[in-house]
């Protein structure tokens, strides 16, 4: 069915407000498809237990079969709807041509495009192996301040999935600088982080000026926005037991200020520990409250394609995205941040962990490098 098609049952229904006058509703629509396509090769892939075919890059982190099949996916339905637009993505085809696996991944590939065959004149497909380079390396922009380019990571937390637990596939529209669209795809994560057994997979979009939306990631993939539910962070309740989502690799940030932090919010919950921008999620429909990223390294600047999406769904969904110092995160340097560190939480608490924050580290961030 082609876009021109999507009309009233698409947009108009009680759970989802959106209405055929929605900027970026296209965008949304086609990311949407896109992840989910991704997310599903992630799945089959770590369903069959591929590990073995994970590459070291250049930064030592592990790269898999999932990760560049999902690149290729989401560029390909991205240049074949929005041809002008530009991708930050995070790989290139000299590993997996050097290591000779191409037509692996191509396989793999192809077998979900044949299973998602329904999205196949939306999202149009991947011919061949020489069809998936060429396309992983058109995720290739530097980013910057005009125009329209989408951040993608297609596996946010690679290590995670490496041991079957939280990542993400995330991508997002970015316009003259201002996020538009956020879309990630949580495979493993609950739809519940406070109950035993829940059901686990989620697709969460998130339109700037219209609110974020959450659906089952195995819902109905041809029309992903309406089974959507709108969602919002927890809002009321008592800071001393708010959940505090904090990542799994202690590389990654310093866990040590952060326990600072939360003993000066005087908060008595143990932390949530995941990988990804599954805490963006989490907190997004109110199950945690903060999310903490303090820089290990004052120097080290975060990647725009690890933020993008889930700064959105924050923002959208009522909360707030900052980096330490309380300033809104800006997308508009090229390929990273302008900025150190990454705090998100409620709109009631936010000034209140960036006040903690400040009394440890100083105003300006001066006592910053005694905890790097």
């Amino acid at each position: 069915m082609k876009l021109s098609c999507i009309s009233r049952r698409f947009l108009y229904t009680k759970q989802n407000p959106l209405i055929m006058s929605t900027d970026y509703l296209r965008e949304a629509y086609i990311a949407q498809l896109a992840v989910k396509r991704a997310s599903l090769l992630t799945c089959k892939v770590s369903e069959e237990h591929l590990n073995e075919q994970s590459i070291d890059k250049s930064d030592s982190s592990p790269v898999t079969v999932g990760d560049f099949g999902a690149q290729a996916i989401i560029i390909k339905s991205i240049l074949s709807n929005f041809p002008n637009d530009e991708v930050v993505g995070e790989e290139d085809s000299n590993l997996i041509k050097e290591k000779k696996i191409d037509d692996l991944i191509f396989k793999y590939v192809n077998e979900i495009q044949n299973l998602d065959s329904i999205n196949n004149e939306n999202l149009n497909i991947i011919e061949n192996s020489n069809d998936l380079c060429d396309t992983i390396d058109k995720g290739n922009s530097q980013g910057g301040q005009k125009g329209r380019i989408w951040a993608l990571d297609p596996i946010d937390g690679t290590k995670g999935f490496l041991r079957g637990d939280q990542y993400a596939v995330c991508l997002a529209l970015i316009v003259d600088g201002d996020v538009k669209v956020g879309v990630i795809g949580c495979p493993n994560l609950p739809h519940d982080l406070r109950k035993e057994n829940s059901p686990k997979g989620g697709l969460f979009t998130a339109i700037k000026g219209h609110g974020s939306y959450f659906q089952d990631l195995k819902s109905d993939i041809t029309f992903p926005l309406n089974k959507s539910s709108p969602i919002n962070v927890h809002n009321d309740y008592d800071l001393s037991k708010a959940r505090v989502l904090e990542g799994v690799e202690k590389a990654h940030s310093s866990h040590s200020l952060q326990n600072l932090i939360k003993e000066k919010l005087n908060i008595k919950q143990p932390s949530v520990n995941l990988d990804s921008q599954a805490k963006y999620c989490a907190l997004s429909k109110g199950d945690a409250e903060i999310y903490l990223r303090l820089p290990k390294d004052p120097n080290y600047r975060e990647k725009i394609w690890d933020h993008a999406a889930g700064f959105l769904l924050v923002n959208e969904s009522g909360g707030k995205v900052t980096d330490i110092y309380g300033n809104l995160l800006k997308f508009d340097y090229g390929r990273t941040l302008n900025s150190q560190g990454v705090i998100a939480a409620s709109n009631n608490v936010h000034s209140s962990v960036i006040d903690a924050i400040k009394s440890i580290i100083g105003e300006n961030g001066e006592n910053l490098k005694e905890f790097c």
